[in-house]
């Protein structure tokens, strides 16, 4: 077999080994882009978890980290966790993620310092701000 023969078969197979664009190879579990946890990832990933702060610790556990202590302009106090934000409103510190069931999460968005900022101001986004979108029927 000569080896232009064997160029086009080797071609192949790296295509063939090299898996599906947005599918973690661990799992095969589809994983959104990486400010993101959907509510499909989460139950794909059997996450066994019973709150948001769970689920983001077992998916995305760099969110949790420390972003050093950052100062606001408006009191001066300063955090080094993210803000949590749940659908859309101020909810709390980092450990008011325990007080969100993981059944009613939709979605949970990672905003860094920058785009904290651009999307909440100087209040929500010091340190970053993790938003949680639930899927619970609205009451209207």
């Amino acid at each position: 077999m000569s080896v232009k023969h064997l160029y086009p078969l080797a071609v192949a197979a790296v295509i063939g080994c090299g898996g599906t664009p947005g599918i973690s190879p661990n799992a095969g579990i589809p994983r959104s882009a990486a400010n993101v946890l959907t509510s499909y990832e989460i139950v794909a990933a059997h996450a066994d978890a019973t709150n948001a702060y769970d689920v983001i610790a077992r998916l995305r556990p760099n969110w949790l980290a420390s972003h050093g202590v950052t100062t606001t302009v408006a009191n001066g106090a300063g955090t080094e966790y993210a803000t949590v934000y749940l659908d859309g409103q101020p909810y709390g510190d980092i450990t008011s993620l325990r007080n969100i069931p993981a059944y009613h999460i939709g979605s949970i968005h990672y905003y860094n310092v920058t785009e904290a900022g651009g999307r909440y101001g100087i209040r929500g986004g010091s340190s970053g701000v993790i938003e949680v979108t639930t899927n619970l029927p609205s009451r209207t």
